[in-house]
This record gives structure tokens, sequence and C-alpha cells, in this order.
């Protein structure tokens, strides 16, 4: 491969992720989902989950700038309206997003909670 694909290639892995790819969450659509998560679970998983929320947003905003916060202030609405914005129903939410956040942290280097 070309020295400047190669480059090219390196630029791009790391700003753009999955997000861009369209399988699985980016991390202003995790932080939207931690953040619900840590509302809609005990207490004792509270700052765990608001922790990884805090570090997707921030890596959401390193990325995109501002436009991160729109992004996962959207991601968050479209949780809502898909549990009905009934907490009980938070386990669906874990369902779809937890496994592909965690490796989207544990990739970016932050122990997924």
């Amino acid at each position: 491969m070309k020295p400047v694909r190669l480059l090219l290639m390196a630029y791009l892995l790391p700003t753009t992720g999955f997000a861009a790819q369209g399988e699985a969450p980016g991390f202003a659509t995790c932080a939207a989902y931690y953040f619900l998560a840590a509302r809609g679970h005990d207490v004792t998983q509270y700052d765990a989950l608001y922790s990884a929320g805090e570090f997707s947003l921030n890596e959401a905003i390193k990325r995109h700038g501002q436009a991160a916060q729109g992004k996962m202030e959207t991601s968050s609405t479209d949780m809502m309206h898909s549990i009905a914005k009934d907490w009980r129903r938070v386990a669906e939410l874990d369902q779809k997003f937890s496994s592909p956040c965690e490796t989207l942290l544990r990739d970016a280097g932050f122990p997924p909670p």
C-alpha cells in the first residue's frame, strides 16, 4: 500500500469511528445513551455511567465541535421516544447500545462502565 494511502487511513480511522460506517453508534450517541442509562439505573451505577457519558461527549466535541451537542440531544430524544419515555424500559436501550458503546470507549482508551 502506498505511504500516502496509509497516512490517509491513519488520519481517518480515529476521527470517523463507527458512526461513519453506520455499524455502531458514535461518541455523541453513546453520550446520550450513558447519560440516560445513568438516570435509568440504580444509584450504584450512576457515577460510572455518567462518567462514560462525559467522556463520550468530550470525545464527540473533540472530533465534531459543538455540532456534537446537537447530535447528542437528537439521539437522546430518539432514545426516549423508543422507550415511550418509560424509564422501566431502560433495559431496551442497554440491549441496543451497551455493547457497541463499551467497545467504542474501550477502543478510545476509556474503561467502560
